[in-house]
This record gives C-alpha cells, sequence and structure tokens, in this order.
C-alpha cells in the first residue's frame, strides 16, 4: 500500500515562489507567456498544500536559527516551520529546499533534505 504524501509549507512560500518565478523571468530564463503558466500552475495547487501559519513560538527559534547557521529571515522561518512541524510528522519527513544554505541548516539540524534541482 503506497504512503500518502502531503506538502506543508509555510504561508511565506507563496510570495517567495511569485518572487522566484518573477526574477528569473526578468532573467531572461523563460517568456512571459511561461511565468504566466507557472504561476498559473503554482495557484493552482496551492489549495492542495498545508499551510503553517508563523506561530508566535516560532521567533525564538528564529532568532536561534540565524545566529547559529546564518540564515535569511525567510529561511529561518521555513526551517523553523520544519521543525516544529517535525514531532509531529508520521512516518518520513524530507526538507525541500533549492537554497543550499538553508539545505545544509536544516542537515544540521538532523532533518532529511533533498534539492529537486540535483535530482
Amino acid at each position: 500500500m503506497a504512503e500518502a504524501v502531503s506538502v506543508v509549507t509555510s504561508r511565506l512560500t507563496y510570495p517567495e515562489m511569485l518572487s522566484a518565478f518573477n526574477r528569473r523571468w526578468k532573467e531572461g530564463a523563460f517568456s512571459e507567456e511561461w511565468l504566466s503558466k507557472m504561476i498559473k500552475n503554482f495557484e493552482a495547487e496551492w489549495d492542495k498544500f498545508i499551510i503553517i501559519d508563523f506561530q508566535d513560538e516560532f521567533i525564538a527559534s528564529t532568532k536561534g536559527l540565524i545566529r547559529k547557521h546564518s540564515l535569511r529571515g525567510a529561511d529561518s522561518v521555513h526551517l523553523s516551520s520544519a521543525l516544529w512541524l517535525k514531532p509531529l510528522a508520521k512516518g518520513n519527513m524530507i526538507f525541500i529546499a533549492c537554497d543550499n544554505n538553508l539545505l545544509k541548516a536544516a542537515k544540521a539540524e538532523r532533518l532529511k533534505v533533498v534539492n529537486p534541482q540535483e535530482e
């Protein structure tokens, strides 16, 4: 029997994905038509994700993660969210990101990591 897979992410992912798509388009990586298609596809999938809102209890965690791993603010929110979720997760949890510094920090925090750009 196949294991159910859930995609869980921080609410912060939404603006970050739109920003990343727009940045790559401005760099000339793809056409405006392709940009519109990617945004449309992402937004169609957004409702399928389980969204973690920023919790007050994340504040201390983000502060520590920023200091310990030299993370950017948004990255500390993503990692803090994953660390909060880890004890609640049933089965295997995989932290997915394309940022090598964030992946290194997640791995140091004993999360299983995957960079889809290297798959």
